[in-house]
């Protein structure tokens, strides 16, 4: 859907305070089960204590290896203090395959839940593994090359973490998100990162969109769960200046989608690094409608035409209705100029307001008897989206439409502006999954005088009911469209 959409701003903020919380893991014990724990299970004991039990040995062999290499190169044993080199190595291999690997799952998977503004690569993790065995080996053989090539790999891990702690300060970041818009189209969005630093410039920028995600943390932890959005990336940006860039972002699904915030990450210079600053921004509620489609063939030969009839509604027709005195902010063009000189008195033409069309459309919001809550949720989703297509096809012809989504409907209107008004209705409506007696809309009620005014408004009802379930009053009111 083309248009012309203002841009509306995320005006970013300070950097926010971290809150970091504990998972707490607990187990539940059966109602038959006794607390009793001193007779375990030898699977379940490996299980629980294997893998540590074999770390701690590893590592204590090691390290009582390393200490034997050492004696023995102070009592002058070369033959000794080889093979204790020899033996250390062996360890070493030995925790790097059989220790490090699970030490580092936990420590990623603790590094995710605490929210550290630091994330270690997978190329990160060879490098670490690496140094730590160039480390053991130097300390061992107290070989001068391996403490040389020691010394720059630390002097890396360090020049790593200084050029992107730099790279990252004094960044803003704002973006412009369009007013309007629709799900599965693409939207133009405009990010703009300046760098506020004197000297230095950043590389390597990546900006992402923060908001919360629909997923409840503990009660006891008080976790908030965060969903990012890739925005931009950005590659150099000099100091005291800024850089733009325009990106197309795909919204799959209707709703709302909230950015109270931005995340700027950088794996600066070398890649071990993930380094990451968090920035508060004002709230933004993107709404995102849902997108028309055109419409079947069979609703262009509904029986009502725009302007078939005049009224003795004062409007802006072609028949007249009366002649007046003249008014400030009076047409000039319906100053009847034969009649003021006939009265001698500013005289203008008052019109009829030709009986416009007018369309009500129903989408039936809640659940049939005889439909799971999963089948029903799809057929609702295609509902709404038949629903913007009817509004934003009568609506370019020129009628007047009042939507209703499972409540009493609103007022009558017609052009761009209520077209938005409808589509927003839409994109936040939710489906009513209440278990009851299946009640349809007040506009199809036997009771209800507008159902049985015979100059009402026509009306189209989008349901998910059966076929053969419609009351015969609907039939005869309403155009009706199985979901």
């Amino acid at each position: 859907m083309k248009d012309e959409r203002k841009q509306k701003p995320v005006v970013r903020g300070q950097r926010p305070g971290q809150n970091r919380g504990r998972d707490r893991f607990s187990k539940s014990l059966s109602p038959n089960s006794t607390p009793s724990s001193f007779i375990l299970h030898p699977s379940s004991l490996f299980s629980r204590w294997g893998r540590a039990i074999l770390g701690t040995l590893l590592v204590l062999s090691g390290l009582a290896t390393a200490l034997f290499t050492l004696f023995a190169r102070r009592l002058g044993a070369p033959s000794l203090a080889g093979a204790g080199a020899i033996a250390s190595l062996i360890f070493v291999l030995l925790i790097t395959i059989l220790v490090v690997p699970p030490l580092a799952r936990s420590a990623f998977a603790e590094f995710s839940r605490t929210r550290l503004p630091i994330e270690v690569t997978p190329g990160g993790v060879t490098f670490i593994v690496i140094l730590v065995i160039v480390a053991f080996a130097a300390w061992n053989t107290a070989n001068n090359l391996l403490f040389l090539v020691f010394s720059i790999m630390a002097s890396t891990l360090f020049v790593s973490w200084a050029a992107a702690r730099v790279s990252l300060r004094d960044l803003t970041v704002s973006a412009r998100f369009p007013d309007h818009i629709f799900a599965g189209e693409p939207a133009e969005v405009f990010v703009l990162l300046r760098n506020g630093k004197r000297l230095l410039p950043s590389f390597s920028i990546l900006v992402e969109a923060r908001g919360p995600s629909g997923r409840k943390g503990s009660t006891k932890t008080k976790r908030t769960w965060f969903n990012k959005r890739i925005l931009s990336y950005f590659t150099y940006v000099p100091h005291r200046a800024a850089a733009e860039q325009q990106i197309e972002q795909l919204f799959p699904k209707r709703g709302h989608v909230l950015v109270n915030g931005f995340e700027l990450s950088t794996r600066f210079p070398f890649g071990f690094f993930r380094h990451r600053r968090r920035l508060s921004a004002r709230d933004v509620d993107i709404v995102v409608y849902p997108k028309p489609q055109p419409v079947a063939d069979e609703l262009h030969l509904l029986p009502l035409y725009t302007g078939q009839t005049a009224s003795f509604r004062r409007g802006f027709g072609h028949d007249l209705l009366l002649l007046r005195d003249y008014q400030p902010r009076d047409d000039l063009r319906h100053i009847d100029w034969k009649a003021t000189a006939r009265v001698r008195r500013l005289t203008v033409r008052e019109f009829t307001a030709e009986d416009d069309r007018r369309i009500t459309i129903v989408l039936d919001a809640q659940l049939p008897p005889d439909l799971d809550r999963e089948n029903f949720r799809i057929r609702f989703e295609s509902g709404v989206t038949q629903a913007a297509s009817l509004v934003k096809h009568f609506i370019d012809e020129g009628a007047e439409v009042s939507l209703s989504l499972g409540d009493h409907g609103r007022s009558f209107g017609a052009g761009q502006e209520h077209l938005y008004a409808c589509l927003r209705r839409q994109a936040l409506v939710k489906p009513n999954y209440e278990a009851g007696e299946y009640s349809w809309p007040d506009q199809f009620s036997e009771g209800d005088p507008r159902a049985l005014s015979p100059d009402s408004n026509y009306l189209i009802l989008l349901t998910a009911a059966t076929q053969g379930s419609i009351p015969p009053h609907i039939w005869r009111r309403a155009f009706v469209i199985y979901l």
